[in-house]
């Protein structure tokens, strides 16, 4: 049975129950309110009897104290009954919620087990082939370099993806501590810059960098925020089309701008890229590389340095990335 089929039974499941819960309850509902009206009518029909030959003003005093009673115990049970339908119907409601939330839970960890093995045996592949070559095969000095290059490459693939998971976990615990220190944003950012360059050659690049943008930070989370916003652009950006940064200072802000002419972000996603392992779409027809990692490593760097992280709809094409983080002297 498909992971979509084994949803859609579930909620299947979940509303016959509370149809079946709905038409249960209106049905005792519906009986209570004859059983009282039958109880209702005995009473006066042995009150009619109890008083035929007697004075008719005492019937009519238990008469009225009769129906008066009775209204008492309609509104009584329709009062029980409105606040059981109101709890019911708002524990459904959180119990909705709370497998809604379920499911999405289940389809990050079936998403992040499917891209995490993807992200692990490709490289793999690719490094093991390219050892049995070298091993089997009698290669020029050239190819030879060219093996160890692509396996090199593809062991650092390995080293980085680890590395954003351990990042990724360390941020989650809430006893993590981080190494402030005034450091050069300005230098990371370039540095930055030529490792995605030599990672992507053909990757076309427009910089705009001020210099001297000094932060109160942890150079190795900075970097880090840096290089996933870079690797997010190169990821997204349609082929042969430039990504564009731009690092400046204003109102006492270092304003980091990643732009590229990739498809824009839909509105209701634009919050939801930042969770932890979350990716738009499937696995099943993704074809962009990653694990969902590196927008939220990005969100929550900024957060540790009082930053912000903003998604700018371009007017012409693309998307902006925006990080606004105090530079020294405006905290």
């Amino acid at each position: 049975m498909s992971h979509r089929l084994l949803k859609r039974k579930r909620y299947l499941i979940f509303y016959f129950i509370v149809v079946y819960m709905l038409l249960v309850f209106f049905w005792w509902w519906i009986m209570m309110f004859r059983k009282d009206n039958e109880l209702y009518r005995d009473k006066v029909q042995l009150l009619y009897y109890r008083y035929q030959q007697e004075d008719s003003s005492l019937y009519i005093r238990e008469y009225e104290d009769l129906m008066d009673e009775k209204e008492r115990k309609k509104w009584m049970i329709i009062g029980e009954g409105a606040t059981f339908l109101i709890l019911m119907v708002f524990g459904i409601y959180r119990l909705r919620s709370t497998i809604t939330k379920e499911v999405v839970v289940a389809d990050k960890q079936r998403n992040f087990l499917l891209s995490i093995t993807h992200e692990l045996k490709s490289p793999l592949a690719s490094a093991k082939l390219n050892l049995q070559t070298l091993n089997t095969r009698k290669l020029s000095l050239d190819q030879q370099r060219l093996l160890l290059h692509n396996t090199e490459s593809d062991v650092t693939r390995l080293n980085d993806l680890v590395e954003k998971i351990l990042l990724a976990s360390r941020i989650g615990h809430d006893n993590m501590h981080i190494h402030k220190e005034e450091v050069n944003f300005s230098e990371i950012t370039e540095d930055c810059i030529e490792a995605t360059k030599n990672r992507n050659p053909q990757m076309q690049m427009n910089v705009d960098l001020t210099d001297g943008v000094w932060l109160n930070g942890d150079e190795v989370l900075l970097k880090s925020l840096v290089l996933n916003l870079l690797e997010n652009a190169v990821k997204y950006a349609p082929k042969n089309t430039p990504i564009s940064l731009r690092l400046n200072k204003v109102n006492e802000m270092a304003v980091l701008d990643v732009c590229d002419e990739g498809k824009p972000i839909p509105d209701e996603e634009k919050i939801k890229i930042f969770d932890r392992f979350y990716r738009t779409g499937s696995e099943d027809t993704r074809t962009t590389i990653g694990v969902g990692l590196g927008l939220y490593i990005v969100q929550q760097v900024a957060l540790m340095h009082h930053g912000t992280v903003k998604i700018i709809d371009r007017k012409e094409i693309g998307k902006i990335f925006r990080i606004e983080i105090p530079y020294i002297g405006a905290i």
